[in-house]
């Protein structure tokens, strides 16, 4: 019994499970129960700078290396599987594609979609990077705040304890675009102290700063290597305590 649950374990579930001679109650009912719990549900939700283009990895793959080289266990959930005009290049083992960053678009054109992608995908945590097209488009700040909190609202329809993670966007290398930027960033911890409860926090993750266009990204909007490394660190450090 010990060898099969020890076997089961580390094959299904990447633990390492009560040695050889080693009762189960030995190994104790806390570290089997830990074992057994289901991965949390994390919905990457986003635009170009999520989804990544063919050819690059995304911030995904990186933080996708961490959270399993480090023992977090998290199913990656969306509605899209590749980059934009073909798959991401990663070389990590097994990454979980799963994502919704969706390609140029605005925060009300995921706001129209979110409700349905939330009710096929049920996430527990998702990590938000949106506004940079908003920014693009003329969209107001108004706007954009208003539209990441219906968002917001959205998501607990279908989880009322979905932990949200509201990103202060990376900068770009269009300076007057990173000036609106970092105005729509500046709201973001009033937004997120207005929405969140006590069952469904909203924590604030800083993208922004350390952030350098010029370095981390290759062609002054979409992160390079460096630029999905940094963002990959920032979501880590946010999001490992909640799995």
């Amino acid at each position: 019994m010990n060898q099969v649950w020890g076997s089961l374990c580390v094959a299904l579930l990447g633990c390492s499970g009560p040695l050889e001679g080693e009762s189960l109650e030995e190994w104790g009912t806390e570290e089997v129960r830990v074992a057994a719990r289901a991965p949390k549900k994390v919905m990457p939700l986003g635009d170009s700078i999520t989804q990544g283009a063919a050819g690059h990895a995304s911030y995904r793959c990186p933080l996708w290396r961490k959270l399993n080289s480090r023992g977090y266990r998290a199913d990656f959930v969306g509605t899209l599987t590749k980059g934009y005009l073909g798959a991401n290049t990663c070389t990590s083992a097994l990454f979980d594609r799963d994502h919704d960053g969706h390609w140029s678009w605005r925060t009300d054109q995921v706001l129209a979609n979110i409700s349905a992608w939330a009710a096929s995908t049920r996430p527990d945590l998702v990590l938000i990077h949106l506004g940079t097209n908003d920014t693009y488009h003329l969209q107001t700040e108004d706007s954009t705040v208003s539209e990441l909190g219906q968002i917001i609202d959205r998501l607990r329809v279908v989880n009322p304890r979905v932990k949200v993670f509201l990103a202060q966007i990376i900068p770009t290398s269009s300076a007057l675009a990173s000036l609106k930027l970092q105005s729509l960033n500046q709201r973001m911890p009033l937004l997120a102290e207005a929405k969140s409860t006590e069952d469904s926090p909203v924590y604030v993750v800083d993208q922004w700063t350390g952030f350098t266009p010029s370095t981390d990204t290759y062609d002054g909007v979409h992160p390079n290597l460096i630029g999905e490394e940094k963002m990959a660190e920032r979501w880590y450090q946010a999001i490992r305590e909640h799995l």
